[in-house]
């Protein structure tokens, strides 16, 4: 694709789901857990209750009515509880994360993505986490070698949807270029209607939304929808 003409200063890309795939290493995870931990045989419908469960604390962190340390001692615990299993949750959460440090599960098509965009816009990734697990996983997929900037909510102090994320990240990208730059000209790409979509809406960012599930943006004002990495590049041709 030709990018002489490329729209954006920066490209920022949410981490989970979007281009390091975080239900696979869910699955994965618990399904050997369970084994591990000697509990009832994973089965698929499970993954949704994980997913139910987790999404609504991530929300709730995000609007701020609990605490990252809230969201891990509450997580399992309350999975377990609509299972019907009785184990040691906060051991298993110790587990999960432990896991999830060392997934590197790329989704399909973010290293093509990522090298055809390198050398032509600075790329970074904008990501809600803790700042070492996140950091070691894009190593370990190699994508670092990707990346300018690194915008972890743990190190910038803020979350996405919060405001003051969004405005970390345009004041450390203006100080790389001679004028300052527009929040347009930063394209926010990630799965998350509410941390991605609305946070880079309010921040006057450009947005693109990754539906991989093919849900819908459900009314919000993205500026692009896709369902796979590789639709990204027809558009920015």
């Amino acid at each position: 694709m030709s990018f002489s003409d490329f729209p954006f200063k920066a490209v920022l890309f949410d981490i989970d789901n979007t281009i390091l795939d975080f239900d696979a290493c869910v699955k994965e995870t618990l399904k050997k857990g369970f084994e591990d931990f000697h509990l009832p045989a994973y089965e698929p419908w499970m993954f949704g209750v994980f997913t139910q469960i987790n999404n609504a604390l991530w929300a709730r962190l995000e609007r701020k009515e609990i605490t990252r340390t809230d969201l891990f001692a509450r997580r399992f615990p309350s999975i377990f509880d609509v299972l019907h299993i009785e184990a040691d949750a906060a051991a298993f959460e110790r587990y999960f994360r432990q896991q999830l440090y060392n997934s590197s599960i790329p989704i399909d098509g973010a290293e093509h993505l990522l090298s055809a965009l390198s050398g032509r816009t600075q790329l970074g990734v904008a990501s809600n986490g803790p700042y070492a697990q996140q950091m070691h996983r894009l190593e370990a997929a190699g994508f670092t070698r990707f990346f300018t900037y690194f915008f972890i909510s743990e190190q910038v102090g803020y979350s996405k949807p919060d405001s003051r994320f969004f405005d970390c990240c345009i004041s450390a990208i203006s100080q790389h270029e001679e004028t300052p730059v527009l929040p347009g000209q930063i394209l926010m790409i990630g799965d998350s209607l509410t941390s991605d979509m609305d946070g880079g809406i309010a921040a006057h960012f450009s947005t693109c939304y990754f539906d991989r599930h093919k849900t819908g943006a459900k009314g919000r004002a993205v500026d692009y929808q896709i369902t796979a990495l590789s639709e990204l590049e027809s558009i920015l041709r």
